[in-house]
């Protein structure tokens, strides 16, 4: 089928965009002594002046991500920006990316809810900016209304994240900084599976429970450490180090003159994880889980005449990932918390590695002997945009061009080893099957051997191409500002058939009348490749005002109140999902076939029919209004405030189930409709005492969307529509407590006017529901929502500091409210034990047992998959509230004297980040409940110097 793009022709003209400072004018001195501050305000494709912006942004620098230890930039972002929340990934080194969100969630899409992401003006995705060093960092700035938001048009929806790097400045000399980080990190926390012993003893009342005969006639022989039989393995001790270093060294480069100015970093990061005895076959190689990664970044300004300007960015990363053959974290830790100390040695008496046929895999053969997978990643970001005033034509205009490379590509290397691993083998009474000379027998598994293979290879090109006129230009009290601008973007991934392409116009312009009020027009026309022709641009227009307060007459020749303003927005923007394209189309499917001829037949291969296709396929729109508020008192206290209200509609959602018979079905529709509103705020207080200097700030957001409308089949009962209510609530059944021996009669059988479950015929020790719509039976139907989602709706972060005599000390505590987590579906092997060959944890140290029948805390103890206990009810929910201590740091500059004369600065510093929760899930982790390559706790050495 022939597919029609957008013409490349229609905006052949686009060469780029370069941020635009305004020009200083005579009055602009003034607007200084008024307003407080001429900084730039970084808005990611343009910038304006912190006072001038009617736009609700929040900045932090790259000195407050240094004060992490977090090998990945975007985790050190964590509680500091309100309205962004950063939910944790793994800690597995070199695989730990965070999810972002701005503002919560206002799409049941996950790719409509992915912000968009700009480096230096140019967009990226989450892996090329996760790689990046602090030290390279001037500022990230996350943009979260329509005044900030609508230049963006289709890729604005969810919020902008944006990152500046660092310019050269004007100096006499270079400047020369140099930074050393030398971190252990040892686990938060771990799963607490049990002894040998107690694994043996309770999964022989496991089995009565179930009726059945004991498995282990005598657990006390499981007491000890060395009997090959009887084996008591702690797992956890076999495999993991007590501690994982990380180390991370960079050079910068500054300076620069008034035509020439550059920023130079190189930067070495190496972090080793914390896999025991890792390097057993290959110690050139290992299989430890390793991440090591190296920095280099060249940014160029340079000034050829009066009027034009170049700019150059060049940075270069590589990235190398070390892991196991084969097996994911996940996997390794998987098994880790599955099987039971109680399953089988390490090593056999004869050497041989321990297994069995249950569980496969021996945890330390897996990392020791099965070969090591390298994941190799080349980053390389090239722009050039170039300015050119013409205030020769026209005073204040200036054209501008951009461009933009960003190559990305991984390959993959494995070293493939298998060995021998056998079972020691026991009969019926839990006794070591011996052979005719008294020696152990064994069921052998595998083959010794041995191979190399190159797992190929993936490569992404994101291409940008813009070109547009700017103005600023002062009429006395006036002041005019504004662009017009084209902006063209490319896509392609190998392996991915159509590319991803979007292009528009984006325009914007702010008029202030004498530093006191200020209306900012903005807007985009911009289209994607992803619709049908003739649907495929739409314009996101947006309006923003302020009023600086401080600068009118009632509020001036006063000392208390520095600085003040109001603003508001309105407007419009989009987001596309490229998880779903082209759903405007129809398309033919593969099929299973169908069988003819007598007996089994032969398979015929055959096509289904596609979807019928959504012919209004659009973008998810979203309109939003912000109020806002600024102000410094005082000299001292900094406050900013803003309250929003968003309405997302066009969410893409299947209609209402069509019956198989049909034949045919139906593609997802842009039905959907969510309101999300909540607010911000940040406080700040800076002040001096003599040489004490000290500072406090703190923040919260707060953001909760509701379901207006979301396809679903008829439903007996309100409470089970999604409509009213949140984003993945939790829902579940209500839990009443456990059955107990009196609900039962003398045979068994649930008494007359006890609850019933449709599930499985229940037990003693089961889980017991409130039966919500009174027919006498639990089923799907009483399942209603409650509590909140797993996404916190508050956020708040806190940062305390000071300085005194070369001493300086800063801490950064974060807090996360109205949260739950489902044990069910984050935590099942850890909550359920004996299921499926699982492990049993701290969870089960309490089950029900008629002597607990009263103080029990989990249902009763059963080594077969009991429906009836795993469907999801509030007895596995748990608070997911935390508070963290996420970072201390303890600095020393040292004096200049004697020979550190010559230097700028040396300070030596000491980090403690993840250093205790406050939650209440007792004995797993607060974000990632235990599962999976666990977060550290980590304790970092560091210097900084400057020359």
């Amino acid at each position: 089928m022939k597919r029609k793009y957008i013409s490349i022709l229609s905006l052949s003209l686009l060469a780029g965009w370069s941020n635009v400072h305004a020009q200083t004018t005579p009055s602009d001195s003034v607007k200084v002594l008024q307003t407080g501050s001429n900084k730039m305000v970084d808005l990611g494709m343009r910038s304006e002046k912190q006072w001038r912006t009617t736009a609700a942004t929040y900045s932090i620098t790259g000195d407050d991500l240094a004060r992490t230890s977090a090998a990945n930039l975007l985790n050190a972002l964590q509680g500091r920006i309100p309205g962004l929340t950063v939910v944790t990934g793994s800690g597995e080194p070199g695989y730990d990316n965070p999810g972002l969100y701005i503002r919560g969630t206002s799409s049941w899409n996950l790719g409509a809810n992915r912000l968009a992401i700009y480096l230096d003006g140019f967009p990226v995705d989450l892996g090329a900016l996760s790689p990046l060093s602090a030290f390279e960092i001037e500022s990230v700035t996350v943009l979260k209304d329509a005044a900030a938001t609508a230049i963006y048009g289709l890729q604005g929806g969810t919020g902008v994240l944006s990152v500046r790097t660092k310019k050269g400045n004007q100096s006499e000399r270079i400047q020369i900084t140099a930074n050393g980080r030398y971190s252990v990190g040892t686990p938060i926390q771990l799963p607490q599976v049990m002894n040998a012993y107690d694994y043996t003893r309770l999964y022989n009342q496991a089995l009565a429970n179930d009726g059945l005969p004991s498995k282990y006639p005598n657990p006390d022989l499981y007491k000890a450490t060395n009997d090959p039989v009887h084996p008591n393995v702690n797992w956890y001790d076999e495999v993991l180090r007590k501690i994982s270093v990380l180390q991370d060294y960079n050079l910068t480069f500054r300076g620069g003159s008034e035509k020439a100015r550059y920023f130079v970093l190189m930067g070495y990061t190496d972090y080793a994880g914390i896999y025991k005895n890792a390097d057993a076959i290959d110690v050139d190689y290992g299989t430890n889980a390793k991440y090591k990664r190296i920095n280099l970044r060249a940014n160029v300004d340079l000034q050829l005449s009066k009027n034009l300007s170049v700019g150059v960015n060049l940075s270069g990363i590589t990235e190398d990932r070390i892991t196991p053959n084969g097996f994911s974290a996940s996997t390794v830790f998987n098994n880790l918390s599955r099987i039971p100390a109680a399953a089988f040695p390490v090593k056999n008496p004869d050497n041989t590695w321990g297994t069995n046929g249950v569980y496969g895999f021996n945890p330390v053969q897996l990392l020791q002997q099965s070969g090591s997978y390298n994941s190799h990643a080349r980053n390389l970001q090239t722009a050039l945009n170039i300015t050119e005033r013409l205030d020769q034509f026209v005073p204040g205009l200036s054209l501008t061009g951009l461009i933009s490379f960003n190559n990305q590509y991984i390959g993959t290397y494995q070293k493939i080893f298998t060995v021998k691993s056998a079972e020691l083998l026991k009969d019926v009474n839990d006794q070591a099957i011996l052979d005719s000379k008294g020696n152990y027998t064994y069921k052998t598994f595998g083959a010794i051997s041995q191979s190399i293979s190159d797992g190929g290879n993936q490569h992404w090109q994101h291409n940008t191409v813009q070109v547009g006129l700017n103005y600023n230009r002062n009429f006395g009290a006036h002041t005019f500002s504004g662009a017009v601008q084209g902006r063209r973007e490319n896509y392609t991934h190998e392996g991915q058939v159509y590319a991803v392409r979007t292009q528009g116009l984006f325009s914007y312009l702010t008029y202030d009348y004498n530093g006191k009020y200020i209306v900012d027009f903005s807007g985009s026309y911009s289209g994607a490749a992803d619709f049908a022709p003739g649907s495929q641009y739409g314009f996101f227009p947006a309006v923003g005002a302020g009023w600086i307060l401080s600068n009118e007459p009632f509020l001036q020749n006063q000392q208390v109140v520095n600085f003040l303003k109001l603003r508001a927005s309105y407007g419009k923007t989009g987001s596309i999902n490229e998880d779903n394209r082209f759903l405007f189309e129809k398309w033919a499917v593969g099929g299973n076939g169908w069988y003819t001829g007598a007996d089994a037949g032969s398979n015929q291969a055959g096509r289904l029919e596609g979807a019928n296709p959504n012919t209004a396929f659009t973008w998810e729109a979203k309109t939003a209004v912000n109020f806002g508020m600024e102000a410094q008192l005082l000299n001292k206290l900094s406050f900013t405030a803003d309250v929003f209200h968003e309405k997302r509609t066009g969410i893409l959602q299947a209609p209402a189930t069509v019956p198989s018979f049909t034949g045919f079905r139906f593609q997802r529709l842009n039905t959907g409709v969510v309101e999300n509103k909540g607010f911000e705020a940040a406080l700040t207080w800076k002040d001096k005492v003599n040489a004490f200097e000290y500072y406090a700030g703190v923040n919260g957001a707060f953001a909760r969307n509701k379901i207006i409308s979301m396809a679903q089949d008829a439903q007996p009962a309100a409470y089970l529509y999604n409509q009213g209510y949140r984003i993945n609530q939790m829902r579940g059944l209500q839990w009443a407590g456990f059955y107990q021996q009196s609900d039962f009669d003398a045979n068994g059988v649930l008494k007359e006017g006890v609850v019933k479950t449709s599930y499985t015929v229940p037990k003693p020790g089961d889980l017991k529901y409130v039966d919500q719509d009174g027919n006498g039976v639990v089923n799907d139907y009483d399942i209603v929502p409650m509590k909140y989602a797993k996404l916190p709706e508050i956020s708040l972060g806190l940062n305390l500091g000071f300085k005194y005599k070369g001493f300086d000390v800063d801490a950064f505590v974060q807090a996360v409210m109205n949260r739950t987590v489902s044990l069910l579906d984050d935590a099942y092997d850890y909550t359920h034990p004996f299921v499926n060959n699982n492990n049993i944890t701290k969870f089960s140290n309490n089950a029900w047992t008629p002597e607990t029948a009263t103080t029990a805390t989990s249902p009763r103890l059963s080594t077969l998959n009991n429906v009836n206990n795993n469907v999801n009810s509030d007895f596995w929910m748990r608070n997911g509230n935390f508070l963290k201590l996420r970072s201390v740091e303890l600095g020393y500059t040292f004096p200049k004297k004697g020979f550190l004369k010559k230097m700028n600065t040396l300070r030596v510093f000491l980090i403690g980040n993840n250093l205790f929760t406050i939650d209440k899930l007792d004995d797993m982790e607060a974000e990632r409940l235990s599962m999976g390559y666990p977060l550290m706790k980590s304790y970092s050495f560091g210097l900084n110097a400057r020359f």
